[in-house]
């Protein structure tokens, strides 16, 4: 899960930035609530135990892979990947597949390191195609990339398909979680009633740093329905002001180019950094903090730790502040 430096959704179509801060903000607020996006994504009937993220990473190609969640369903150990995309698009399978497929690769890689040799029955992967907005008509359960020819038993990549548009506020709410609540602007039956009995809700389940969180997250994905139903000035209306200021921390982090900005020199790359954990904690760095976040841009690369700034609760960045470099 997660963005990569890429388009998501829309790549080479001349849109605005919009999918990407989705993108960012959708990766950030899932790490909360890793039990409920497999429970609801994964549609498995038996117990589900979250393990944790896992970064991979594929060194022949030169890239890095998004996290999947690894999770243990029925005694088995699986890994989930889910795409978030504001809209279906022809690329989309081809996505999924090459996901599946480097992943694969990363696996067998370091199984291969530690123990010598891939191992014989490989982790499955799961993946789900979430989608945030398009056609009206219902869409199929599952889609697929297929490499063999039509007259050949299958061979390629299946993948679940999860209209999130398409539900109902109520069958996003039966979901009984926080982070299923945010997306309920984009629901086929939202107003501004049902809209208002949400944020209740969430308030109430949510802590006040949770509720901001979330908060602003609903307010990112208001904006990014295309039915242009006015519903994320609703959204902004029901939420207190500085909820809806929050939403700029992402937006900030994307539109001062956090990754790419870090690209172009350390200097500039450690003042970005530095407003943004500043906005994260809410207070500014000390002089140590400020050396700490320096040594961290120089070992560990502008990437690992814009991540560690967007992902990171405050507290747990306060934290990894204080910690050495590795």
């Amino acid at each position: 899960m997660g963005k990569r430096g890429r388009r998501r959704g829309k790549e080479n179509t001349g849109q605005d930035d919009e999918p990407d801060d989705v993108d960012l903000i959708l990766r950030h607020v899932s790490r909360q609530f890793p039990h409920d996006v497999a429970r609801a994504l994964l549609g498995a009937a038996g117990p589900i135990e979250p393990l944790g993220w896992v970064d991979t990473q594929v060194t022949g190609r030169q890239r890095r892979l998004d996290r999947a969640l690894a999770v243990m369903v029925g005694g088995e150990r699986r890994l989930l990947h889910a795409e978030w995309t504001l809209a279906m698009g022809d690329e989309i399978p081809f996505r999924v597949f090459e996901y599946h497929c480097l992943t694969a690769l990363a696996v067998a890689d370091e199984a291969r390191a530690s123990v010598g040799a891939p191992a014989p029955q490989p982790t499955p992967i799961d993946s789900v195609v979430v989608v945030l907005s398009g056609r009206e008509a219902p869409w199929p359960t599952h889609g697929a990339y297929r490499t063999s020819s039509s007259d050949e038993p299958f061979s390629g990549v299946q993948f679940r398909i999860e209209a999130v548009y398409q539900r109902t506020v109520a069958e996003l709410a039966a979901r009984r979680s926080p982070f299923w609540l945010i997306f309920t602007p984009l629901a086929a039956d939202a107003d501004r009633s049902k809209l208002n009995q949400v944020i209740e809700e969430l308030r109430a389940c949510s802590g006040e740093r949770q509720f901001g969180e979330l908060g602003a997250a609903m307010v990112a994905l208001a904006e990014a329905d295309t039915r242009e139903r006015g519903l994320a000035d609703v959204v902004k209306s029901l939420l207190p002001r500085e909820v809806v200021m929050q939403n700029s921390i992402y937006r900030e982090g994307k539109a001062a180019g956090l990754k790419e900005g870090l690209e172009k020199g350390l200097e500039k790359g450690l003042a970005l950094l530095a407003h943004q954990v500043e906005r994260r904690l809410g207070r500014s760095l000390t002089a140590d903090e400020r050396g700490r976040l320096s040594e961290r841009l120089g070992a560990e690369g502008p990437e690992k730790v814009g991540d560690v700034v967007l992902d990171l609760s405050a507290d747990d960045l306060s934290m990894w502040l204080t910690a050495t470099a590795s």
